[in-house]
């Protein structure tokens, strides 16, 4: 951000810059003109140059304030005070604003209206109201001209960064200005239309409106479009308050912690929507549970991805190579020619990483970012969607450390995983039976994709291979045979778990049916098991 800032103030000193400034570029001109840079930009200076710049630089800086990846430390303290300070609107907007879109004065449409606000923000601010029937609700209304306003700034921030681009081609401090702010360009323009967040709110009460202990504010779509947002009030201590959690026992942390943790999981594996800004403010802790708020950023993760993620993490805990290395390819696309070897290092640096780590103490949310990363660096293009969820996962691991430092998210997700069998079914017993045999062929059916991977690595000369092999024909021979029975010895065992299952299957008129296909493959079964004992008995 300060080197955005240093942008404007160098295109400003520049006259050789032939720039078509607006009304608001020149506006944006006599306000930098305020300010002296001799001595550089502090941190300070940077606040007090974008609350002075309006609604459009102070959500940057907010927004800015969280990449700590991007920014110093001092910078991002600095810039989070942008939160809490940024000055309301005036009483008379607020009601212009809710007649304009609603259609009727704020008498007619609330038994009462507060005219201070519960809290200020660069696009908008929060009031609180009661309905006509006494519901309690949080009136959010935008201020006006903020649309018009975004979208001139952004254009010209984008035109300053292309010329400050086209002079000093090189990055500062390894920052690309330009994909940032396109990026916050992204996300301001969502957050400037009331109705993505009416959206998500709704969807995400859906999704989690019948789990125990977790509680979502209801929108009252009829009060609600692009300006105004109207749902349920919700009040209590954040996660975020200190005090209040660290009067909680540890048995009531750790289970408030596993909670939200357990209920962040769902949303990525189960539901594939979730809270996108998962911070301790944004987390209230109300009746026992959680309730969440703030619905301006979510992420989706489509079915294809989730299970991709799943066997990301199944890998991982298998401490599977080459298993991570398949997945790995399924998310990030080579910009080159792909190097095995070095994807296969970097594979085994990332299970032997999590072999070595207590499960408790785990963090996915840096397992994540780590790969993304790395992958960066070694020249592949990752699918944003892990980008996102890297970044929802590294702040909700910092939130449920914030209730309790002993629960964290792969416990919970490995836990998530397991809980997909139900003990109390039989079926899903035999499931779980099933699954053990097949994960033992699966692992030998994988030999051969292993040993091509191997011998494509070797062919590039990406790995080397020293010594001196040999065998006697006999040998061969013999692990041949070896190999031989125990697929069929496999085989013959999945003929008879299915024949079992079959057997227990069905109702009605197909259960003569499925009986009568689980005889059969009994029957294969059993001839297939008499036929390898007589082969290894000869053997």
């Amino acid at each position: 951000m300060a080197g955005f800032i240093q942008a404007l103030v160098n295109a400003r000193k520049n006259t050789k810059d032939k720039i078509d400034y607006s009304a608001r570029g020149k506006e944006i001109l006599a306000i930098l003109k305020k300010y002296d840079y001799s001595e550089g930009l502090t941190p300070q200076m940077t606040v007090d140059i974008l609350q002075d710049l309006g609604p459009t630089f102070v959500k940057l800086g907010q927004i800015a304030s969280t990449h700590t990846d991007m920014l110093p430390a001092e910078y991002c303290d600095a810039l989070a005070s942008l939160r809490s300070s940024v000055a309301p609107m005036d009483a008379e907007t607020v009601h212009e604003q809710i007649e304009k879109y609603l259609g009727s004065p704020v008498e007619e449409l609330f038994a009462s209206f507060e005219d201070e606000p519960l809290g200020a923000a660069s696009i908008g601010q929060v009031h609180k109201a009661e309905l006509t029937d006494g519901t309690v609700v949080a009136v959010k209304v935008r201020r006006p001209g903020v649309v018009t306003t975004v979208a001139q700034d952004f254009a010209l921030i984008e035109k300053i960064l292309g010329i400050r681009e086209k002079i000093n081609a090189s990055k500062e401090d390894g920052v690309d200005l330009m994909t940032m702010v396109k990026e916050l360009e992204k996300t301001s323009i969502i957050e400037l239309d009331f109705t993505n967040e009416e959206k998500n709110l709704i969807r995400f009460y859906q999704n989690n409106n019948d789990r125990e202990f977790v509680t979502i504010p209801k929108c009252y779509d009829e009060l609600s479009n692009e300006a105004i947002l109207v749902e349920d009030f919700v009040s209590g201590p954040e996660v975020g308050d200190t005090e209040y959690v660290e009067s909680l026992d540890d048995e009531e942390r750790d289970r408030l912690a596993n909670l939200l943790a357990d209920n962040y999981v769902e949303q990525i594996l189960t539901d594939g929507f979730y809270h996108a800004d998962p911070h301790a403010g944004n987390v209230l802790l109300v009746d026992g549970g959680i309730e969440w708020i703030d619905f301006g950023m979510m992420g989706t993760v489509s079915s294809k991805q989730r299970q991709t993620l799943l066997d990301l993490v199944t890998y991982l805990v298998k401490r599977d190579n080459y298993g991570l290395k398949r997945c790995v390819l399924q998310i990030a696309h080579p910009r080159g020619p792909i190097n095995h070897g070095e994807l296969l290092d970097m594979c085994e640096q990332m299970t032997s990483q999590f072999a070595d780590s207590d499960l408790e103490s785990f963090d996915t949310g840096e397992l994540l970012s780590q790969l993304s990363n790395n992958l960066e660096d070694e020249g592949y293009d990752i699918e944003p969607f892990l980008t996102n969820l890297g970044r929802g996962l590294l702040t909700i691991e910092g939130t449920v450390k914030a209730l309790s430092p002993r629960v964290n998210i792969m416990d919970c997700m490995t836990r998530h995983i397991n809980l997909g069998f139900d003990p109390d079914s039989l079926q899903r017993m035999v499931e779980a039976f099933v699954l053990k045999g097949v994960q033992g062929a699966d692992d030998l059916a994988g030999l051969p994709t292993k040993a091509v991977e191997t011998l494509d690595m070797l062919q590039k000369s990406q790995i080397n291979v020293g010594g001196d092999f040999g065998l006697e024909p006999k040998a061969v021979k013999a692990i041949n045979h070896m190999v031989r029975n125990v697929v069929l010895a496999l085989l013959s065992c999945a003929l008879f778990i299915g024949a079992c299952m079959l057997c227990s299957a069905g109702a009605g008129a197909s259960q003569t049916a499925l009986t009568g296909a689980g005889y059969a493959f009994g029957c294969a079964g059993f001839i297939l098991m008499v036929y390898v004992f007589i082969g290894v008995k000869n053997d």
